[in-house]
């Protein structure tokens, strides 16, 4: 049975805090999303994050494509379910870090960067309240997810999906908007594969024959 959206949601907010475990139906929703676009074989999700080589280190990678023993894709999957204010400045810094390292050792790679926020903790920046947090850190992120042809700058991404869910809604009903959101998500995938199979054009499926 196809896992949703909502399961997924659900079973983060229902694990353990520190649990290692408590995205991997949000990866398997990754996973059977690649494959509906045409791409299988994306590894991790209910299995185990992926350990990818980089140039300071090795990182375990949430979802990865890998080919000829070769990293093709990346998704990173996160969520951030407290302390918004004082997280969110730290976890951009992260995020180019952590892209930056595994692309100076490939960098034809594609990666993708997923994020839960709850709005029941999101408040306003700064004095001038014109602007939340989770609205601060999706600009940040539209900000970096720029990265195609000509432009392979270390440390942007190819995509990015922030879910936004309220935890004050009863269980079921926690994604905001989501139609809209769901959407959003196949836009994402959609995003990475295009890039992908600019870089390795081998893999997009064959098109249906003309009628």
């Amino acid at each position: 049975m196809p896992v949703s959206l909502s399961d997924a949601v659900e079973f983060l907010l229902s694990s353990e805090t520190q649990s290692t475990a408590r995205l991997r139906l949000l990866g398997q929703y990754c996973i059977e999303a690649f494959a509906r676009e045409g791409l299988t074989g994306v590894g991790g999700g209910k299995a185990a994050e992926v350990g990818i080589r980089g140039l300071a280190r090795q990182k375990n990678w949430d979802l990865a494509f890998v080919l000829a023993g070769k990293p093709r894709l990346l998704v990173s999957l996160k969520s951030i379910l407290k302390n918004i204010g004082g997280s969110i400045p730290n976890r951009i810094d992260d995020l180019m870090g952590e892209v930056a390292n595994a692309q100076q050792l490939s960098p034809e790679l594609v990666i993708g960067y997923v994020v839960i926020m709850d709005e029941k903790l999101d408040f306003f920046r700064g004095r001038t309240k014109n602007e939340t947090w989770i609205d601060f850190f999706e600009t940040c992120l539209a900000k970096i997810t720029i990265r195609q042809a000509p432009l392979w700058n270390q440390g942007l991404l190819e995509g990015s999906w922030l879910i936004r869910i309220d935890t004050r809604k009863p269980a079921g009903q926690r994604i905001v908007n989501p139609v809209e959101t769901e959407e959003r998500g196949i836009r994402f995938v959609r995003a990475l594969l295009r890039e992908l199979y600019l870089r390795e054009p081998t893999l997009r499926p064959p098109r249906p024959p003309v009628a």
